[in-house]
């Protein structure tokens, strides 16, 4: 007998080209609602479930949580045309076995689907253990996209929120580390603890240590009295260390022993202090390379690189552009006072075409600008100054680009600039290479000219995603 899979939705086209498209392999029973959907699992017993979030009677999200709680170990594959990241979060969180957005392709369904039954037939054989949780979605750590590298980024904050792992964060100036760490706190048992965020960058290098770990009356010239650091301020909650390749090696064998051993002391103190932390850590630097260069630890590097989350440049997911100008219009609007009730497809292109080297940040800071010059309630080209400075055609383009990059790493008072610019000139071009080729690295390879083994050293190097 075929295996059985139920499609969930509320229209019945959908319902249809499923049975059309799959009724060949599978034994293919619908629902149009999630009350009816809970009542098939029951009676039709299937493989797998593919449930619409967006529904009357019963939406989708409530019938995956009754679900789980008659059939815990049945794979429910999450679907809507909306691409909500908060959704995205909490399905995975609660452990929907996969979230996809509309529309999709039969292949990247049917690899789902047969993903599924896998599990469901183990599940069968061998049984296993499944642990509940009671998370909720708060929207203020709301991350806003519909790219599928966002989507990734969400379904790996569901999936480790629950545990006490470390976390290390990576990805350039400006992506939002910060806001997925938040996320992942929100969504974990830590959540109504404390948060803390250390920026190591911003701090003077004498005094990180005693920033994190707090020091003793009479520890230092200045210490006139005791004060608690960042690490006990935090206990019981979570611990951001953002930047963290630029903390100092002293400071880094004590923050390798609170993750080996829960404990530190205070500067000046011979007092052993315990804490409960869950440390999350942020890089925009290379932590292999520091490594190998002697300015960061092997061991911590390891012990941070549990679980690693990369958030890709916003020129690698395009398609988030519009979404995040929606965001931003809408926020500005509210903290500005204003009432900017779009932009222009016009204005729009531009900022698509733009290298963003601030990335999300550049983005926001920028839509904030334009509000303030804008004279109508649109936003228009003539309201991106800035931006259309530096999306000029040819050479003249990229010279633009060029010390945009050059002022970013000179404010940010980073050193070995030229490597970095170089190096941030090549990711970027075999990058959208990447994307017009549409992952295709035979054909990226010709277009470049170098060599198949070349390009793929050099995507392992900068760790460039190949999903487009």
């Amino acid at each position: 007998m075929n295996n059985k899979i139920l499609i969930v939705d509320d229209e019945m086209a959908v319902r249809y080209s499923f049975e059309r498209a799959f009724g060949a392999e599978y034994c293919v029973i619908t629902a149009e609602n999630g009350l009816e959907a809970l009542k098939k699992v029951t009676t039709e017993r299937p493989d797998v479930v593919l449930m619409d979030i967006r529904m009357p009677v019963m939406d989708g999200m409530e019938a995956f949580l009754k679900i789980k709680e008659v059939s815990p170990f049945l794979p429910v594959i999450i679907m809507t045309a909306h691409g909500d990241t908060g959704t995205a979060i909490e399905a995975m969180k609660q452990g929907a076995f996969d979230y996809i957005t509309k529309p999709f392709e039969n292949r990247e369904i049917r690899a789902l689907i047969e993903k599924g039954i896998a599990i469901s037939r183990q599940h069968a054989e061998e049984g296993c253990l499944c642990t509940d949780g009671d998370g909720s979605f708060d929207s203020n750590d709301r991350i806003v996209g519909k790219s599928n590298a966002i989507l990734t980024v969400c379904k790996l904050i569901g999936q480790v929120s629950k545990s006490d792992v470390p976390i290390l964060i990576t990805g350039e100036s400006g992506v939002g580390k910060e806001l997925v760490s938040k996320a992942i706190h929100n969504h974990s048992p830590r959540k109504g603890r404390p948060f803390v965020a250390v920026n190591c960058a911003a701090l003077p290098e004498n005094l990180v240590e005693s920033e994190l770990f707090g020091y003793e009356h009479g520890a230092f010239t200045g210490a006139d009295k005791r004060r608690i650091g960042k690490f006990e301020q935090c206990s019981g909650g979570t611990i951001f260390l953002d930047e963290i390749g630029d903390m100092n090696l002293m400071t880094q064998a004590k923050v390798l022993r609170v993750l080996q051993d829960a404990t530190f002391e205070r500067l000046g103190g011979n007092q052993t202090i315990k804490v409960d932390v869950r440390v999350i850590a942020a890089t925009n630097k290379n932590l292999l390379e520091e490594v190998r260069a002697g300015r960061f630890r092997s061991d911590l590097f390891h012990r941070l690189n549990v679980v690693s989350i990369n958030i890709p440049p916003l020129r690698e997911r395009c398609e988030d552009i519009p979404v995040l100008v929606e965001y931003f219009i809408k926020r500005a609007n509210k903290e500005m006072d204003r009432n900017i009730m779009g932009i222009t497809p016009e204005a729009l292109k531009t900022l698509r075409g733009y290298y963003w080297p601030g990335n999300v940040r550049e983005l926001e800071n920028t839509i904030r600008r334009a509000i303030l010059i804008a004279k109508g309630n649109i936003l228009t080209e003539d309201d991106l100054v800035f931006v259309k400075q530096t999306t000029l055609k040819g050479e003249r383009a990229i010279c633009s680009v060029v010390e945009d990059m050059v002022d970013c790493m000179l404010m940010s008072g980073e050193e070995r600039i030229y490597d970095k610019i170089i190096s941030e000139v090549e990711r970027a071009l075999i990058s959208r290479v990447l994307i017009l080729t549409q992952g295709n690295q035979v054909k990226a390879s010709v277009l470049l000219g170098i060599t198949r083994v070349t390009l793929r050293k050099k995507i392992e190097d900068y760790g460039i995603t190949t999903f487009h």
